[in-house]
């Protein structure tokens, strides 16, 4: 399983395409996650996200708006698979971003890439700074053991208690 962690600046160039850094294209093994990758809006607004092709293949294997009947499941189904697109890289690791979701989340020029885990997103810098919230320059701490002890590791007794830390 692929694992993208990290920032990286890029730009867009005129032809639509971006560089993937060397670090998301050595952890993408192309006989287990496929040699392609997709590309789609991201879960925030003004962002894309890529996927691996085999994490593209997990995700929809994940969704089962066939059982959520109505219109809205539908609408859903439609503009989720209409939009997303299988792009290749290039042999300098360049990839082309549709036109139509770049235009949608007003893309263009500097960018930056973004590691989420399972996928990679685009993000417009000055966007992500103010949806990330961390005061780089103060005091203020990210809470995040609520997030990385919420859930003990196989065969551990350090189950979290109501803050979050462990309770013991």
């Amino acid at each position: 399983m692929s694992i993208f962690t990290g920032e990286y600046p890029r730009s867009i160039d005129s032809k639509n395409r971006i560089q993937v850094p060397n670090s998301f294209r050595s952890a993408i093994d192309p006989e287990l996650d496929g040699r392609g990758l997709y590309v789609t809006l991201g879960e925030y607004p003004r962002t894309l996200a890529m996927f691996t092709e085999r994490e593209f293949e997990a995700l929809t294997d994940r969704m089962e708006t066939e059982f959520m009947p109505g219109d809205e499941s539908r609408k859903f189904e439609l503009q989720f698979y209409s939009l997303a697109r299988r792009v290749e890289m290039d042999k300098q690791g360049r990839i082309v971003l549709p036109e139509h979701l770049t235009k949608k989340a007003r893309l263009s020029g500097d960018v930056c890439l973004v590691g989420q885990r399972r996928r990679i997103e685009v993000w417009d810098p000055e966007v992500l700074s103010r949806v990330r919230g961390i005061d780089m320059d103060g005091d203020d701490w990210p809470n995040w053991p609520v997030f990385t002890r919420a859930r003990p590791a196989k065969g551990s007794t350090d189950a979290p208690g109501p803050s979050g830390r462990p309770a013991g």
